[in-house]
């Protein structure tokens, strides 16, 4: 299909310029947010998040909700606001003005969904707070166990003799899921339909149920399927293969190197959140993914705990929008594709 005139080549340096810890739009919305001598929190704190109950986000926040109760004084409460590939969180998140509302990330509402649709009511590079990069993982490359199919190479080699005839499911446009497939059609002159999904669960029902072909998904929710046979594991996007999918090989391994990729949960406030407020929540963070319970089993499951600073969690969303907004350009991609 026609896409539409690219965005201007420096766009990536643009978001890498804007930046900040704290967003430009601290100065505008600085009144309206509680000052940080403020007592805080002095309510519960609302965690946005466009994951459905049972992900693995939700229950790594479940599983570190008792550390930030005992260090805060007032519990954290993950409310979900699916849609959008997480823009609709990520943009109450952004106009909130009380304080009080943080959201659980993942991936493009806060990196490069401006530049899939230059319409978007928020800036991700301004109206935002980093404060955590809780956890990454590399995904699986699934496919429904009816395809011939039974490596990546195989697989290419059938998507490309059936044009058209495929469908692969991801978490919402813009996101690692969506970007990181798109380029794998580029790359090899692939006609597969994109599909979008509200998360993973019900991305993962539809490939069991042949209802999409293929699909880039997390090894939490992928574990289960291929245990039993319902989807088949072809590679891992990480760089290392994992104990859960020990038989799978890595994308690179597979002869995909470029297929290589990661998803990443981080926790974000608006921009104006206060700095201190960031660091203790991140501190807490990190105390809590030290302990076993805070892991929730996960480590187990190829997801690594980084639990980074404020500063190091800029850093990285800096460096994944700039890896991803190249493609999105590439590509021509808007939020329709």
């Amino acid at each position: 299909m026609p896409h539409p005139a690219r965005l201007p080549h420096n766009a990536a340096l643009g978001h890498l310029r804007r930046r900040r810890l704290v967003g430009a739009s601290m100065v505008a919305l600085g009144p309206r947010i509680a000052t940080a001598q403020s007592p805080w929190p002095d309510r519960p704190v609302r965690l946005l998040t466009a994951l459905p109950a049972g992900s693995g986000a939700d229950v790594v926040f479940r599983a570190i909700a008792p550390d930030l109760l005992a260090r805060f004084g007032r519990p954290f409460l993950l409310e979900p606001r699916p849609g959008g590939g997480g823009t609709i969180a990520a943009l109450a998140v952004a106009q909130s003005i009380d304080g009080h509302t943080l959201g659980v990330m993942q991936g493009g509402p806060t990196t490069t969904a401006r530049a899939l649709n230059p319409a978007l009511a928020y800036d991700p590079a301004r109206d935002f707070t980093s404060i955590s990069l809780v956890f990454r993982t590399g995904f699986v490359f699934a496919t429904h166990p009816g395809l011939p199919a039974t490596d990546l190479a195989g697989f290419i080699a059938h998507a490309r003799a059936n044009p058209g005839r495929l469908s692969y499911g991801s978490i919402g446009p813009g996101t690692v899921t969506h970007l990181a497939m798109e380029e794998l059609k580029a790359r090899h002159g692939l006609d597969i339909e994109h599909v979008s999904y509200r998360g993973f669960a019900p991305m993962t029902l539809d490939l069991a149920a042949g209802r999409i072909q293929c699909g880039l998904n997390t090894y939490f929710s992928a574990l289960p399927f291929v245990q039993d046979g319902r989807i088949r594991a072809l590679a891992l996007t990480g760089a290392s293969r994992v104990p859960a999918f020990a038989e799978t090989p890595t994308a690179a391994e597979a002869g995909e190197p470029g297929l290589e990729c990661f998803g990443w949960t981080g926790l974000v406030g608006p921009a104006g959140f206060p700095a201190e407020r960031a660091t203790a929540i991140a501190d807490t963070i990190r105390t809590a993914v030290a302990r076993p319970e805070g892991r929730a089993g996960l480590d187990a499951q190829g997801v690594e705990f980084t639990a980074s600073t404020p500063e190091d969690f800029a850093r990285f969303q800096s460096a994944e929008a700039a890896r991803w907004i190249a493609v999105i350009e590439r590509l021509g991609l808007r939020v329709s594709d």
